[in-house]
């Protein structure tokens, strides 16, 4: 995807943010509180405020919300920045929340789409949010209720009307991306109680579209108010599309796909999305990776919360359970990998890229129907299951991937017996951590939820 190189470089406008303190009878938002009861655990707190400003040239105002060390010596200076969904919610968070907490690292939700600021957050309360204005335009559920789903159609005419729903997003969303650079600089500038030194743009589905789209639209002409990039680096996350350029100023991209992204993974569920075939992949350079996670679905099943759990529960796959798949914990080696790339201290991995079969987007399969090549777990390496990256029950139960297990009679047979099986999924463990795509810490955590409690 190529960069408009002849824009002028633009300053965006210093933006004026406001704390937003909670009272008795009124309370942050939030759309999905994930984790936030661990915030006490990990000595964290959350801070609402408001930012208004010029984006656009129209004014704006909206929340973001910030998490960090309630001692604010304990901040690393690091910060993932992450939009929220133009139909609400806040994916990066949900993967990497205890990754981030337990390094000192903050969050920031930034609120720059103004169907779901104004669609979900102001209008469950808007008293709270009276202050949040836009350009006006769609609302959130505009958005949701149009999503395409199609169980009769083919491959390509799937990926013409979700490309047509995509077209949307962005004149909806015209303030989006200066919002989004006017938050980094609220971060840098101790406008939050915080100094950030570093700050990574983030976002999942669509939001991982909308970070390709700042890294092709704006990162090239968009600075902050004292001229600096607004961002040292950017992970797009399940999205896709055309090959990425290496981003202005030497930012770092590191572009993240599970096997769900894939359109022949999607087909069976009647749902299309923003990868086109293997469009995306590119060479790597001194900036630019993308890693494709064989077995990995679009969000994780393994630590489910109570919403995803009702939701679930109108569809179990028959002769299936739901992937245990450990998503978060590849999400913390590649946020682990670009702050390591960022500050200098070690290159990160190679890209890795499923096997497909020619130019084509058909995944090649081992003997027990999971993809080949790509970023390598335990979970592929020393199999108990076929995992199935997206579930064909339609939405919204595709999200989440599903897995049919071994047999005990199969086990036995691939391993031989229990102990053989926990030292080949230990090594394969072993292997994962020496190629960067697990941390020691969750190394850990698999052996004992997961290797430990496999019988036969």
């Amino acid at each position: 995807m190529a960069i408009d190189k002849t824009r002028p470089v633009e300053r965006i406008a210093v933006p004026t943010v406001t704390y937003l303190p909670e009272t008795k009878t009124s309370k942050t938002i939030l759309l999905e509180p994930y984790h936030v009861d661990l915030l006490p655990e990990y000595c964290y707190v959350s801070r609402e405020y408001l930012i208004s400003g010029v984006a656009a040239g129209e004014p704006f105002c909206t929340r973001i919300l910030l998490r960090c060390p309630a001692d604010v010596t304990k901040f690393s200076g690091f910060v993932v920045e992450e939009p929220s969904h133009l139909w609400g919610g806040t994916s990066i968070w949900r993967h990497i929340n205890r990754w981030l907490m337990r390094n000192g690292h903050a969050w920031l939700e930034v609120d720059s789409q103004a169907p779901s600021a104004l669609g979900k957050i102001k209008n469950i309360d808007p008293e709270r949010y009276r202050d949040m204005h836009f350009i006006p335009g769609p609302l959130a559920d505009e958005f949701q209720e149009n999503i395409p789903f199609v169980t009769d159609a083919t491959k390509e005419s799937l990926g013409e009307a979700y490309d047509a729903f995509k077209s949307l997003w962005w004149p909806a969303t015209l303030q989006s991306q200066e919002i989004i650079a006017a938050a980094s600089y609220a971060l840098r500038s101790g406008q939050l109680g915080l100094m950030a030194t570093r700050v990574v743009l983030s976002g999942l589905s669509q939001t991982g579209g909308l970070t390709r789209r700042f890294i092709t639209h704006s990162a090239p002409h968009l600075r902050l108010p004292d001229g600096e990039l607004p961002f040292e680096g950017f992970i797009p996350c399940q999205s896709g599309g055309a090959a990425l350029p290496d981003a202005s100023g030497g930012a770092k991209i590191i572009e993240l796909l599970g096997e769900s992204e894939f359109p022949s993974v999607r087909f069976p569920c009647g749902v299309s999305g923003q990868q086109k075939g293997t469009t995306h992949r590119r060479p790597d350079s001194g900036s630019f990776r993308v890693y494709e996670v064989a077995g990995m679905a679009h969000r994780e099943s393994r630590y489910a919360s109570a919403i995803d759990v009702k939701r679930w529960s109108v569809s179990k796959p028959a002769g299936m359970e739901w992937s245990t798949f450990s998503n978060s914990f590849i999400y913390h080696a590649v946020f682990e990998a670009m702050l390591r790339w960022i500050d200098g201290r070690a290159q990160p991995p190679p890209s890795a890229t499923i096997q497909t079969i020619g130019t084509t987007d058909e995944i090649v399969r081992d003997e027990h129907g999971n993809a080949m090549g790509g970023v390598r777990t335990f979970h592929v390496e020393a199999p108990v299951s076929r995992l199935v990256a997206a579930t064909p029950r339609g939405r919204p139960n595709w999200y989440w991937g599903s897995e049919v297990l071994f047999e005990a009679e199969k086990l036995r047979a691939l391993y031989g017996s229990v102990s053989n099986y926990r030292q080949l999924a230990g090594k394969s463990l072993v292997r994962q951590v020496e190629s960067g795509f697990l941390l020691p810490a969750d190394a850990e955590t698999l052996r004992r939820e997961t290797i430990e409690t496999v019988d036969f």
